[in-house]
């Protein structure tokens, strides 16, 4: 996929939002929403690399993952260790590949390390230096042996680069690449807590910036898709508080994960909670032992909390499938009655949901009109009744006949374009006040 021009959004129409598409958009999440960009779903990306395959232990996590005890000193974002891998399909000729095992901070302020990859492009860097994408990922699961940074298919999710990396290379990016917090390294990931994942994003960035030989600028263009649109949008939030030395030019979000409150609401009920169960289970037993407001027996019946703690943390995301199937979990088995209304849960739901402040960068969003994983409705409401009210610039595209795993190479040339003329400071295309906040990106 190239980077021509040709593909801009031809004309702009009205689509209907409000709290019945809402509440369609969590029904149709029903079966898939956790499955929120598997890389299997997509166009191969990468694959096994036979150069570091050995070094891979029982366990599927290399050594280079175990962080030393105590960490040495330094500010989120400073490496700990990095290692050059070679031999990565999807890696254009030329390009170099990092692992890097970097500091971040926890949500509570402790220091800790997160692993995650950074891609160097061909040739000399511009006067002022290679501007940094920082990209986030998919959902590939819950533990270690599920970080991208594997570049295997440990776990049975696959791996997977960036989508169309060349391109974004080609446009004179260094890409840099969080696995997230408990994903390659040790502990439990924290999965869709948004300020989790955004300090994971900016973090990468700013490791990305140490590495020896490459000269970067401080301009960080943030792009992620699905659970890391997530992930982006909460970056983009956290900027100026979070990395304040970082200039992010620009946040792209792909087919987003919003609304958790909402989905969350419905968890206990017997139709949709049926069919969300894959998604919320884990994501009630991630945040359960990640904040300490949350106790697992307030959320799980005793049942429950055996099942969630013997799966999730294990895997990755197919293992929570085949546990689900193969158990015949029902909501009302796994989950306490009323644990959807409980104080605590309702408030790190909303906690969770971005779009609550105004995030200083422009955004491009952009939604596959075919997509059934992130029903467009959810995307619809969280850019016509957040975004937009709360002052973000965000030029929102529906791409007509885009699915979940397509939405990300079929925008390829859109999004970079978009990316680019952000470095060049072109004024940011917004959607905000025109009919529905949407317009239409017709491939």
């Amino acid at each position: 996929m190239t980077l021509d021009s040709t593909r801009r959004h031809a004309r702009r129409r009205r689509r209907p939002s409000g709290a019945a598409r809402v509440a369609g958009g969590v029904v149709a999440l029903a079966v898939v929403l956790s499955a929120c960009s598997s890389p299997g779903a997509h166009r191969a990306a990468s694959g096994a690399v036979p150069s570091v395959a050995a070094d891979i232990h029982a366990t599927g996590i290399p050594a280079f993952y175990t962080p030393p005890r105590p960490l040495p000193p330094g500010a989120p974002g400073t490496l700990i260790r990095t290692e050059k891998v070679t031999g990565v399909p999807g890696v254009p000729v030329g390009a170099t590949v990092w692992r890097i095992l970097f500091r971040s901070r926890s949500i509570y302020g402790a220091d800790i390390a997160e692993s995650g990859y950074v891609v160097v492009p061909p040739g000399p860097a511009p006067a002022g230096g290679f501007p940094v994408l920082s990209w986030a990922h998919g959902t590939t699961g819950f533990a270690g042996i599920c970080a991208p940074s594997l570049f295997t298919a440990q776990g049975g999710a696959g791996p997977y680069l960036l989508p169309d990396l060349a391109d974004y290379l080609g446009a004179g990016f260094v890409v840099a690449a969080t696995d997230y917090q408990g994903l390659g390294t040790p502990g439990l990931h924290p999965y869709l807590l948004g300020a989790s994942e955004g300090r994971g994003v900016l973090d990468a960035a700013r490791a990305a910036r140490h590495l020896a030989g490459v000269h970067t600028s401080d301009t960080v263009v943030i792009y992620g898709h699905s659970q890391g649109g997530h992930a982006a949008l909460f970056a983009g939030e956290l900027a100026p508080s979070y990395a304040p030395e970082l200039h992010v030019a620009g946040v792209v979000a792909a087919a987003p994960a919003t609304g958790l409150s909402s989905i969350l609401a419905v968890a206990t009920s017997p139709s949709v909670g049926q069919g969300i169960l894959v998604f919320t289970m884990p994501t009630a037993y991630t945040w359960a032992r990640t904040y300490r407001d949350l106790p697992l027996s307030d959320i799980f019946t005793p049942e429950g909390e055996q099942i969630a703690a013997s799966v999730v943390p294990q895997g990755c995301f197919n293992a929570v499938v085949a546990a689900v199937a193969a158990q015949h979990l029902t909501p009302q088995a796994v989950f306490r009655p009323g644990a959807s209304s409980n104080p605590a849960v309702i408030a790190h739901a909303r906690r969770n949901d971005p779009g609550q402040v105004r995030t200083r960068a422009p955004m491009l969003i952009v939604q596959g009109t075919a997509d059934t994983t992130v029903p467009p409705a959810l995307t619809d409401a969280f850019v016509t009744q957040k975004a937009c009210p709360v002052g973000d610039r965000v030029d929102y595209l529906h791409v007509a006949g885009a699915t979940h795993g397509t939405v990300v190479f079929v925008s390829a040339p859109t999004i970079a374009r978009w990316m680019t003329d952000r470095l060049r400071g072109e004024v940011p295309p917004s959607t905000c006040g025109q009919p529905g906040d949407v317009g239409t990106l017709a491939p």
